[in-house]
């Protein structure tokens, strides 16, 4: 790998955190202006600099990469459960007054019925495909490349790492209990790097499970039933981990 490829990911990185991050650092409230921030701008300038081959690798072993993206979905999710209710554990005994922080409503979460709809249809167009693009196209598939026959989990975690810090906003509004929504989000971009990887580079599949786990936040919000949104949400995770455990686990 030549130096300039190290210095265009470098600049890489950069741009999509400074983008994602200014819009706190500037309190950015449109909406529309959030998204050309956080996803557009930093896409379009990532899709100059080294991010032509991703999208021409996008849609490569769909078959693949559907199993590959619902298997390690699942796998990690599991574990991302098992982490989630150990460091609950520990902090409710280390803080019992965290226990009051942790029912604090989500603002991302706080909308309308109406605007749910909506971020329902944004989560499959805008924010799964370009977040994948972004993340796992670029942040983990470009270091796998920089780092060669370094195993891709390496690639993963240091990537995932960015993705769950880059969502920082949760540690200001539940402070110690965030560490439990950043076990999530870092098993499930592990999750979506092993898929990316076993696919040889498929983004549609991570996108559309990326899309599909924040709609059915969403649709809980949108109909009166919560429980149909949750229920989805718990099927597409039950899927998963029958596919990982079948069709991967089971295979090794």
């Amino acid at each position: 790998m030549v130096k300039s490829d190290i210095v265009k990911y470098l600049i890489g990185a950069i741009i999509i955190v400074a983008c994602i991050t200014s819009q706190y650092a500037f309190n950015v409230r449109d909406f529309l202006q959030q998204i050309i921030l956080v996803y557009i701008a930093p896409s379009i300038i990532i899709l100059f600099l080294d991010g032509k081959n991703i999208l021409l690798n996008s849609y490569r072993n769909f078959k693949a990469a559907l199993k590959y993206g619902l298997g390690y979905f699942g796998i990690f999710s599991a574990i991302g459960f098992a982490l989630a209710f150990i460091l609950i554990i520990t902090i409710f005994a280390l803080d019992p007054n965290s226990q009051q922080i942790i029912n604090r409503p989500n603002p991302l979460l706080n909308i309308s019925p109406e605007f749910a709809w909506y971020m329902i249809f944004l989560s499959f167009i805008i924010v799964g495909p370009f977040e994948e693009f972004l993340f796992r196209g670029f942040m983990f598939g470009k270091l796998e490349e920089i780092l060669g026959n370094i195993h891709w989990i390496y690639s993963a975690i240091i990537s995932s790492l960015v993705f769950t810090v880059v969502h920082f906003y949760y540690y200001i509004i539940f402070g110690n209990i965030a560490l439990v929504q950043f076990s999530q989000l870092m098993m499930f971009s592990i999750g979506m790097c092993g898929a990316y990887h076993m696919s040889g580079g498929n983004l549609i599949v991570p996108a559309l499970l990326h899309g599909a786990l924040d709609a059915t936040s969403f649709l809980m919000i949108a109909i009166p039933n919560f429980f149909i949104g949750l229920n989805l949400k718990l099927l597409l995770i039950l899927v998963g981990i029958l596919v990982g455990i079948f069709s991967i686990l089971g295979k090794k």
